[in-house]
């Protein structure tokens, strides 16, 4: 048993949380999906594959991606974490020039910026990956997308820590003679242990998970329920007999605390002082609980 090595709880490598060719079997939908959404552009059926998932460092994959492409990063509720569409700069410019009734095949020229038209283009391809993608997962998990940013340089890019893994799931492209290009999603590990029950499952409705987008706007309802606050200046003490015999008039001398507590129900949510804001008396908070 000489070669029994010592392992430390969260710091060892951690183990693929999804099944990859679960992945795979995503990718062909998004891929059926995505071919319908690229005839419209480029007024042709697409000739779109779709390539194994794989597990990938992103340091290693921001240090070999290319200095100028579209990266665009969304939010896709209910999933934790953002979800990266990466599409090759040849690509854009290629579709727009088809678009305006070109043949598509001129050598992309060197530069570090997108034009207006290939900025529009590469917005409406990027929505559309994302469309595809929700379609895909339509039946097992419904998803709402948000853009969260564009970019066109890997190195500006804020989308994960340099030693996270990522699952890269991308998409060859062929329209012509030479052309060739690639359409990558990326997930973070946060968004694939949401997927993984889901992914395990093959028929929707073998599926017996609670619902995670019912889950979330339940949330957002409950929290715009009111609650009463209130803050508490002072606590006298008195006699039973003194309270029998109040009677308009009667002074009853109080000492205020400097920090008074806010309480929500029985609890102590914080401690702060009584002060005047804009002609009103309000509450400063100076301590949370």
């Amino acid at each position: 048993m000489d070669d029994v090595q010592p392992y430390t709880f969260g710091t060892s490598e951690p183990q693929t949380p999804v099944s990859l060719s679960g992945m795979d079997r995503i990718g062909e939908r998004v891929a059926r999906h995505l071919r319908a959404m690229l005839e419209q552009i480029i007024g042709a059926k697409p000739n779109l594959a779709t390539n194994p998932a794989e597990m990938v460092n992103y340091d290693l994959w921001s240090a070999m991606a290319p200095n100028f492409c579209s990266l665009s990063t969304y939010k896709l509720h209910p999933l934790k974490g953002s979800i990266l569409v990466k599409l090759d700069a040849g690509m854009v410019t290629s579709m727009v020039e088809r678009f305006y009734g070109g043949s598509g095949t001129r050598p992309a020229p060197e530069r570090n910026e997108f034009t207006r038209s290939e900025d529009r283009l590469r917005a409406k391809l990027s929505d559309d990956v994302m469309k595809a993608l929700i379609a895909a997962w339509a039946d097992l998990l419904p998803m709402e997308m948000s853009l969260a940013s564009r970019e066109h340089d890997p190195q500006a890019l804020v989308f994960a820590e340099a030693t996270d893994q990522l699952l890269s799931q991308t998409f060859t492209l062929t329209m012509g003679k030479g052309q060739e290009w690639t359409i990558e999603l990326m997930f973070p590990l946060m968004a694939l242990r949401q997927l993984e029950p889901l992914l395990a499952t093959n028929a929707p409705d073998e599926i017996q998970l609670k619902d995670p987008l019912w889950q979330a706007r339940l949330a957002r309802q409950m929290g715009n329920i009111r609650l009463p606050a209130k803050t508490v200046l002072a606590r006298p003490s008195l006699t039973l007999n003194e309270l029998l015999n109040l009677k308009n008039g009667d002074v009853i001398p109080v000492t205020i605390e400097r920090f008074l507590p806010l309480l929500v129900g029985n609890r102590v949510l914080a401690e702060g002082t009584i002060g005047e804001q804009s002609g009103r008396a309000a509450f400063m908070i100076e301590k949370m609980n």
